[in-house]
């Protein structure tokens, strides 16, 4: 596969140290550059927490600034949830839960944006595709990975799952793409 994840979790150095990690924003930046030097195409998802103790709206600016800079092929986001027994329970400046929820959307709606980019540059492509199962919403269609981990819907044909077919990509809509089986003498 052509895909990493690699957690960022924030965009603030200064959360990244409240939340222990060895790491900042500039070293995660450079990570990812050096991943796409080396494995052109590749798919970077990644986690990001909102709302972690201490976050201020600059810190959550700082989080959006990398998101722009990095643009993620997708994201797993979360709101920060204290749990028993752990350091951040016990710190003082807890988010307001609405705050968490608004600063959550707005990290949402951007990574919708930066899928939808990253998935339009795939219209016209022709991508072997991983057949995993059947489409959810049309049993007639396959549902299958490219290596990049991006999903793509297809008419079935003559195929089955695990089979590895060449798709030419015609569409995107939000994280899924559509397309058709590739079929060399039908394309001539």
């Amino acid at each position: 596969c052509n895909y990493i994840h690699l957690p960022l979790q924030a965009g603030s150095n200064r959360i990244l140290k409240r939340m222990n990690r060895t790491y900042t924003k500039e070293k995660f930046i450079e990570l990812v550059e050096k991943i796409r030097t080396y494995l052109p195409g590749v798919g970077i998802s990644t986690d990001i927490i909102v709302g972690f103790p201490g976050e201020t709206d600059e810190d959550f600016n700082e989080t959006l600034e990398v998101m722009r800079k990095v643009k993620f092929d997708s994201a797993f986001t979360f709101k920060y949830s204290p749990r028993k027994g752990t350091k951040a329970m016990e710190y003082d400046d807890q988010v307001d839960e609405n705050i968490k929820q608004k600063r959550l959307e707005k990290l949402i709606s951007l990574q919708n944006l930066h899928t939808k980019q990253r998935n339009q540059s795939f219209i016209g492509r022709i991508e072997k595709i991983l057949i995993e199962k059947e489409s959810k919403r049309d049993k007639r269609k396959w549902s299958g990975r490219t290596d990049s981990n991006k999903w793509v819907v297809f008419d079935k044909e003559n195929t089955k799952i695990k089979d590895i077919v060449d798709v030419y990509i015609k569409r995107t809509s939000g994280v899924t793409l559509f397309g058709e089986i590739y079929n060399k003498a039908r394309a001539a």
